[in-house]
């Protein structure tokens, strides 16, 4: 880690060696994504009037659909900067049901997004009328995932996700094309790879009863407020473009 750290600081000295050119800049914008390195999320389920379960995963990710982008940046040199991305992904559901041969159904809607701070580090290509770069950062997440279980009697059963903050990798390959001395035009193609573990899950009973269930990597029968783990997917691959100022 510490040789790793001493071979960033001398790129980024040897970019800016000789260079006076600096410049605060704001990037405002939003993009598309869709679903990377996907995990299973839940299961369909169908009983014939055999009494045969078919089962059918559902998967994906919760970092697919839209996001609204936001970065604050820094020109340390022509070639390099550093930038902080605030990244908002708005809320994607998936769907798993229970289909029986009488009447009763039931649905599991689950929803996921989330907020994020990516602190990246940018190396850029200066042409003559368009300036590609590359962009690679870390990314502290605030995740926010809950379901809500209703079946054809009326009943309704809630759960809301807890635990602190986690971590991922950002990274991104564009283009920023100039449309006057501040003011720019910038497109890309990014992603996000986060896969978010959970710390516990409160769960709203059908008589309104509220119980924190811990999900831990260990438990025993005993233990009725603890259960296995769950694994959550952020992970996304998409495109977004936006406006950026410079100041």
């Amino acid at each position: 880690m510490k040789k790793a750290t001493l071979f960033l600081i001398i790129i980024i000295l040897f970019l800016s060696t000789g260079v006076s050119f600096s410049q605060i800049y704001v990037k405002l914008g939003g993009g598309y994504n869709v679903d990377f390195n996907s995990m299973n999320i839940g299961t369909n389920i169908i009983i014939s009037n055999s009494g045969v379960y078919n089962y059918e995963a559902v998967t994906g990710s919760f970092g697919k659909g839209p996001s609204i982008l936001g970065t604050l940046g820094y020109n340390f040199s022509s070639y390099l900067a550093g930038e902080l991305g605030l990244i908002y992904k708005l809320p994607v559901e998936f769907e798993e049901t229970l289909q029986a041969v009488s009447s009763y159904t039931a649905k599991n809607t689950i929803t996921g997004s989330f907020f994020g701070f990516s602190p990246s580090i940018v190396i850029s290509a200066p042409l003559d009328n368009v300036k590609p770069f590359i962009k690679l950062g870390l990314l502290v997440a605030l995740p926010a995932t809950e379901y809500e279980l209703n079946d054809s009697e009326g009943n309704t059963t809630k759960g809301v996700f807890g635990g602190s903050v986690d971590f991922g990798l950002t990274g991104a390959a564009g283009i920023l094309v100039p449309i006057s001395t501040q003011i720019s035009i910038n497109a890309e193609i990014d992603f996000v790879s986060f896969t978010w573990k959970p710390d516990e899950v409160e769960v709203t009973d059908i008589d309104g009863t509220k119980e924190v269930i811990k999900l831990e990597h260990e438990w025993t029968s005993n233990d009725g407020n603890r259960a296995g783990p769950s694994f959550i997917p952020f992970s996304n691959l998409g495109f977004s473009a936006g406006i950026q100022l410079g100041f």
